[in-house]
């Protein structure tokens, strides 16, 4: 549980929660959370749970518990090509979801992203 502390500080902070707020919405003390968060403590199965419910996260991204080579090799199946013809590497699908990007913002990106391609389009036609 190495990760545990950083992760879930900084998935709280992300999410503009105070400590007293998190704990209040798991179920717990602050006072404990601030342990967790220290690394004094470590949560009980039930609690990681919450934490993870409450956080939108996996218990994986908050115990910092990294998928081995061969793991991913056997159980991700390949990305669609609608994604890998657009660019979309499984690199920047786990930047997309460690920072919880929504998909509104995703397609917000998406848009912006057309729409700054064809001014530059337009730019070399001129």
């Amino acid at each position: 549980m190495n990760g545990l502390p950083k992760k879930l500080k900084l998935k709280r902070k992300q999410q503009g929660l105070t400590q007293a707020q998190l704990s209040a919405r798991v179920g717990i003390t602050q006072a404990f959370l601030a342990e967790i968060e220290s690394g004094r403590k470590r949560p009980s199965i039930e609690v990681l749970e919450k934490l993870c419910d409450t956080l939108g996260c996996s218990a994986d991204y908050l115990l910092g518990i990294e998928q081995s080579r061969r793991y991913k090799t056997l159980e991700q199946p390949a990305l669609p090509s609608s994604l890998t013809s657009r660019g979309i590497t499984p690199k920047m699908l786990e930047e997309m979801a460690e920072r919880n990007i929504s998909g509104e913002e995703l397609s917000l990106a998406i848009k912006l992203i057309k729409t700054m391609n064809e001014n530059k389009k337009a730019d070399t036609k001129r």
